[in-house]
């Protein structure tokens, strides 16, 4: 790679790394439309490393600006070719576990911003899931109930609900995980309006302090 590809390698990765407050970001990079374009490029361009850790989060910075679809995308065109059981099926080193966790957490249908009462939803590699809190005994479950398609075709969340109620937003704090509860999810094969509205975004510093 060439110092200049690798100047925008980590450019790119740095410049979209504000995990606190991705709405701020997103304004000042021209809004939803030109940070999706600006991923987008980070992936087309192959500039984009799946096997250095600090990129991981923007696979599923498409939430944040009302893509959630995207992130799905993405999240299943890597883990099903750069997580697997090939000899190659590693991208890169195992740093405590940081591989292996957004295997497991990509698979599972969540993965959290870290420090943040955040998990930002994708649809699960499998029909259903279940967590049981070791300190609570409740049991979290994630399900696909309609649509479910085991070669990741349909992976576009169409509708969701949460304990039988209707949930539009495209993530869900640690309290499922504590308490339990039933995330059932339809899914097809098209981006759908699901996680899409500004209220269903993930929070970000500046919208909190607007609340």
């Amino acid at each position: 790679m060439s110092p200049v590809d690798s100047f925008l390698r980590a450019y790119l990765i740095w410049a979209s790394f504000v995990p606190h407050d991705f709405a701020s970001l997103i304004s000042l990079l021209g809004g939803p439309d030109a940070f999706v374009e600006r991923l987008n490029y980070f992936y087309a361009s192959g500039l984009q490393d799946i096997s250095n850790e600090p990129s991981f989060l923007s696979v599923y910075a498409y939430h944040y600006a009302g893509r959630p679809g995207l992130s799905a995308q993405r999240v299943h065109s890597f883990i099903t070719a750069d997580f697997n059981t090939s000899e190659s099926g590693l991208p890169g080193n195992d740093d405590s576990g940081a591989m292996a966790s957004f295997t497991a957490l990509s698979m599972m249908g969540t993965f959290p911003n870290a420090g943040q009462n955040v998990y930002l939803i994708v649809p699960p590699f499998f029909e259903s899931i279940s967590i049981t809190n070791p300190s609570t005994g409740n049991t979290a479950t994630i399900s696909v109930v309609q649509g479910f398609d085991p070669t990741y075709k349909a992976i576009f969340i169409q509708s969701a609900t949460l304990n039988g109620q209707n949930y539009t937003k495209n993530w869900i704090g640690h309290e499922f995980f504590l308490r339990g509860g039933k995330l059932e999810l339809v899914l097809g094969t098209q981006e759908s309006s699901w996680g899409t509205a500004v209220e269903d975004l993930p929070p970000s510093l500046s919208t909190m302090q607007d609340m």
